[in-house]
C-alpha cells in the first residue's frame, strides 16, 4: 500500500495498468486533437487572400451598449473611421444610466454614419440588438461590443470579403489586449483556445458558436428564424445559440485576418472573469450533442491526463509520469506555434505550462458555479 496523507492508494499491478491505460488514451486524444485542429486552421488561412464578392455591399454595424460611456468614448471612433466605402453604425443605448447619451450626441455630430437608438429602459441585449437589426439599412450585418475596438481600419473589409453567394455567416476573432499579468494573459490564452475550436468546427461544416465581439451574417437568415425568438428567455446566446440555429454544412466561413480582429480589455479581476465565463457557459445546455462533446473533449481528456499523472507520481513510475507530462506540454506547444502566430498571440512556454495546468481547475470552478449559483437574468 502507498500512503498519501490520510488516503491510501492500492499499490497493485491492476491500479498501475489502469493508470497506464488512462494516461495513454488521454495523451493520444490530446495530441490528435491539437494536431488536427492546428493543421486545419493553418491550411485554411491560406485561402483567405482573395475577395469572394466583387462589389462591396452596404454594411450595418450593430452595437448594443449599456452603461458603456467610457468605452464608447475611446473605442467607437475606431469603428466609425473604417476604410470601407459604404457602412453605417447603429448604436442601441439600452437604458443606460451613465452619460452614454451625451457621448452619443457628441459622436453623432462628428460622424454622419452613426445612428443612435435610445431605449428608455433596459430590455436585455437580444432585444436591444433586435431594435438595431430592424432599423438596419444594410443586408449585411456586422456585430461587435461596446467595449471592443477593431484592430485596423480594414476590419469591415476583412470580414465582409469572406462572404460569397453561398456564405451567410462569417465568424471573426475577438481577442484581448495584453496587460502583462497572469490574469490578462490567461484570458488571452482562453479566448484563443476557444476560437480554435469553433473555427475548426465551422470549417468542417459543424459551426456551433461565434462571439458577439466579432461576427457577421446576412440579415436574411436572421429574418428566416425570426431573430432570437427561439431563445429570447435566455440572457446570453445572441452569438452562440443564434449561430447554432442558423448554421449548416456550407453557409459559414471564418476570418483569420489580423486586420479584421477586434480587441477588448480583459476582465480586471479573476472574480469578474469567473462571472463572465459562468454566464457564457450557461447557454451550453442548449448545445447540440456534437457541440457539447466537441467543446468539452479537450478539457476533459486534459483533466484525465493530469489526474492520472498525479496518481503515477505517487507510484514507482515517477520518471514515466514526469516524462509524459513534459512531452505532452512540448508537443502541444509546438503544434500550436503557427496557429498562435496567425491569431497574433505570443505565449511564453512557462506561461503556457501555467495556463495549461490551471485551466482544468478554473473550468471546474466555472462548471460548479453555473450548476449551483448562477442566475441568468441580466446581460
Amino acid at each position: 500500500m502507498i500512503f498519501l496523507g490520510t488516503y491510501i492508494l492500492p499499490s497493485t499491478e491492476f491500479f498501475f495498468y489502469i493508470c497506464i491505460i488512462f494516461v495513454t488514451v488521454s495523451f493520444i486524444t490530446q495530441i490528435a486533437f491539437h494536431t488536427i485542429i492546428n493543421l486545419k486552421l493553418t491550411k485554411a488561412q491560406a485561402k483567405f487572400n482573395k475577395r469572394l464578392i466583387t462589389a462591396p455591399p452596404f454594411v450595418s454595424i450593430i452595437i448594443a451598449a449599456k452603461n458603456e460611456a467610457h468605452n464608447l468614448s475611446n473605442f467607437l471612433p475606431k469603428v466609425l473611421e473604417q476604410s470601407y466605402p459604404a457602412f453605417e453604425v447603429i448604436l442601441v443605448n439600452d437604458g443606460s444610466s451613465d452619460n452614454t447619451t451625451e457621448i452619443c450626441s457628441t459622436l453623432g455630430k462628428q460622424f454622419k454614419n452613426l445612428r443612435i437608438i435610445h431605449l428608455k429602459k433596459s430590455n436585455g441585449k437580444k432585444r436591444a440588438l433586435t431594435k438595431g437589426i430592424l432599423a438596419a439599412k444594410g443586408d449585411y450585418l456586422l456585430f461587435t461590443d461596446a467595449d471592443c475596438f477593431p484592430a485596423s481600419p480594414n476590419w469591415i473589409n476583412g470580414m465582409i470579403y469572406q462572404f460569397s453567394n453561398k456564405t451567410d455567416i462569417v465568424l471573426g476573432y475577438g481577442a484581448y489586449i495584453s496587460q502583462q499579468d497572469f490574469l490578462s494573459e490567461f484570458i488571452r490564452y482562453d479566448s484563443f483556445f476557444i476560437a480554435t475550436q469553433y473555427f475548426y468546427a465551422a470549417k468542417i461544416g459543424k459551426a456551433y458558436m461565434g462571439v458577439g465581439r466579432n461576427m457577421a451574417y446576412k440579415k436574411l437568415i436572421w429574418e428566416k428564424v425570426k431573430g432570437f425568438d427561439q431563445h429570447l428567455d435566455i440572457a446570453s446566446g445572441d452569438d452562440d445559440l443564434f449561430i447554432a440555429a442558423v448554421a449548416n454544412n456550407n453557409n459559414t466561413n471564418i476570418c483569420i485576418n489580423k486586420d479584421a480582429f477586434t480587441y477588448s480589455t480583459p476582465s480586471p479581476t479573476l472574480k469578474d472573469f469567473l462571472h463572465q465565463k459562468t454566464r457564457h457557459i450557461s447557454t451550453s445546455t442548449q448545445y447540440s450533442a456534437f457541440a457539447k462533446t466537441f467543446s468539452s473533449i479537450e478539457m476533459i481528456s486534459r483533466s484525465i491526463f493530469y489526474l492520472t499523472i498525479l496518481c503515477l507520481l505517487f507510484s514507482q513510475a515517477i520518471l514515466l509520469a514526469l516524462s509524459l507530462a513534459l512531452l505532452r506540454l512540448l508537443l502541444v506547444y509546438l503544434v500550436g506555434k503557427k496557429t498562435r502566430k496567425l491569431f497574433n498571440i505570443h505565449i511564453y512556454f512557462y506561461y503556457f505550462v501555467l495556463f495549461d495546468t490551471f485551466a482544468p481547475i478554473f473550468y471546474l470552478v466555472v462548471f460548479l458555479s453555473n450548476k449551483f449559483r448562477f442566475n441568468n437574468k441580466e446581460w
